[in-house]
């Protein structure tokens, strides 16, 4: 079975117990003296023997793990270093089968292969935890994959190089060399750790995300579909009057009915403003029981043992009532919404009222159009509700007013059908489709996937959107470039420059071993 986690610490401290011992028994560099002698037999063959069960053993557990990163993740960085400390264990024991020495292989003698593997894994075990826990998006994938057929590109350029031109233990000796001195997930860590600091950034900004992989969504947007009230809006309504259209009624009377019903439903921004507005003229609301609310369209009730209600005027039309259609357009015309009361035979009563727009709506059109994304409103508003913001607004492609709750969710949905849409709500009517983005303001409660306080702060959204860009083409590049200069003084190119640039196994782990640490330490700082 694959396994999340490795416990590199604690076979690294068996690898230096081993070094340590193995020390005391055999030479510690090629052409070197032991520091103790033991007349026992095959000493040395039993000490390879314990190695060799050491590697296949640490081999095991890491290729487990390769197989976990590569279905969980789907890009693997554990083969090189699980094909590394082989070959340096083979090119050791070759060395020792067949008594070689030279300069190029000095250090490659069992207490340093124990040395370099312990280094090896502590390196691992650095890293481990950033590794497993990093977001990786398709940029830092092609990074490592590019890296991984790169350093594998050089470790056999390497064996090929050497073993033709001096021999084969050189060659082996040096593709170890490369495969073991950098990890092609350090670009990835890197970049990620500055992917982390932006999106930290937003979070403190009053901006929270259920996944940050839907930031990396928002260029291919071009569509957003919005809710009016309480987003382009702002969330206070203004009632302009209230008239009885019935003479058994007066206005007051109409007024204390509609201010009865709406006091049920505290949510409704229209509840507070109709309670203010009844105040102000000295009504108080009537005695209203058994709430029925009635999303996007008003509230029923009952009322000295009689039903009424207060319905917006498409909801009132699409149920059927008698309503005076030219005075509805003369009220649309003015700009009011239009919300009539009614009782269970006709209509009693109307109330006009209207909203102010956002005073971050300008800006925030400004924002749509210079990202060239189009604007879709439907709405339960008159058409009179609606034409500020189609005179106002450059971004908005499509209006739809005067719709019922059940037109207006049918519209859309059939909006967020389309590819590359966002929708942005304050209510609970979040989209079916799975593909769009969708967006609550000031709503915590909805299980959108983006949450923010104010739509204006979709500016940050973006902004940030470019940031990871940015991040993803400049740090990774950045984070290569001395990945790649190590793998080349690995590969022996570095000896054209000077003897003293040739990297053998254990300095490529330590190498490593260093680099690792330094990367852990800025990431955790």
């Amino acid at each position: 079975m694959p396994i999340r986690r490795i416990r590199y610490s604690q076979y690294a401290i068996v690898m230096l117990i081993l070094a340590v011992l193995s020390a005391l028994f055999l030479p510690t560099l090629v052409g070197t003296s032991t520091l103790m002698s033991a007349h026992i037999k095959n000493m040395t063959m039993t000490i390879f023997g314990i190695a060799a069960v050491m590697v296949v053993y640490t081999d095991d557990r890491m290729i487990k793990q390769a197989l976990y990163q590569q279905k969980q993740l789907r890009v693997v960085t554990l083969w090189l270093p699980i094909l590394g400390q082989t070959i340096w264990y083979l090119a050791v024991l070759w060395i020792y089968l067949t008594n070689m020495t030279g300069y190029a292989i000095l250090t490659m003698t069992l207490p340093i292969l124990f040395l370099g593997m312990a280094l090896l894994l502590i390196s691992l075990g650095a890293l481990q935890k950033e590794t497993l826990s990093i977001i990786l998006n398709a940029p830092m994938k092609r990074t490592a994959h590019r890296l991984n057929i790169t350093t594998m590109f050089l470790a056999i350029y390497a064996l090929l190089f050497f073993g033709l031109t001096t021999n084969w233990i050189y060659g082996l000796t040096t593709m170890a060399s490369v495969l073991l001195i950098t990890d092609a997930n350090w670009p990835a860590l890197w970049s990620g750790w500055h992917r982390e600091q932006s999106l930290e950034k937003l979070a403190t900004n009053g901006v929270n995300f259920k996944n940050a992989r839907v930031i990396e969504k928002l260029p291919q947007v071009t569509t957003i579909i919005t809710e009016k009230s309480g987003i382009l809006t702002d969330n206070h309504m203004t009632v302009h009057s209230i008239l009885s259209l019935d003479k058994r009624y007066s206005d007051f009377d109409i007024l204390g009915i509609a201010t009865g019903l709406l006091s049920m439903d505290e949510t409704s921004a229209l509840s507070k403003s109709i309670l203010q507005y009844a105040e102000n003229h000295g009504v108080f609301p009537s005695t209203a029981s058994e709430p029925e609310i009635i999303d996007g369209a008003g509230i029923k009730g009952v009322i000295l043992n009689e039903r009424f209600a207060v319905l917006s005027a498409a909801e009132v039309v699409a149920e059927g009532y008698d309503v005076d259609l030219n005075a509805l357009e003369t009220y649309k015309m003015l700009g009011n919404s239009v919300s009539y009361v009614v009782d269970s035979l006709q209509v009693i009563g109307v109330i006009t009222f209207g909203d102010t727009l956002n005073k971050a709506l300008l800006s925030l059109d400004r924002f749509f159009t210079t990202r060239h994304l189009g604007v879709k409103i439907a709405s339960g508003d008159t058409i009179g509700a609606t034409m500020q913001l189609t005179n106002i607004m450059t971004s908005l492609d499509e209006v739809k007013s005067d719709l019922t709750p059940t037109e207006k969710t049918a519209q859309q949905e059939q909006w967020t059908s389309q590819t590359n849409t966002m929708f942005v709500t304050n209510q609970d009517n979040l989209p079916t489709q799975t593909d769009t983005i969708t967006v609550a303001v000031d709503r915590p409660d909805v299980n959108a996937d983006i949450h923010v306080a104010n739509v204006a702060d979709l500016e940050k959204l973006w902004a940030t959107a470019d940031r990871l860009i940015q991040i993803d083409k400049r740090m990774l590049s950045l984070a290569s470039l001395p990945i790649i200069i190590l793998l080349l003084l690995a590969a022996g190119l570095g000896i054209f420059i000077s003897p003293w640039l040739y990297v053998a196994p254990v300095l490529a782990v330590i190498i490593r071993c260093v680099m690792s640490y330094l990367l852990r330490l800025r990431v955790k700082r």
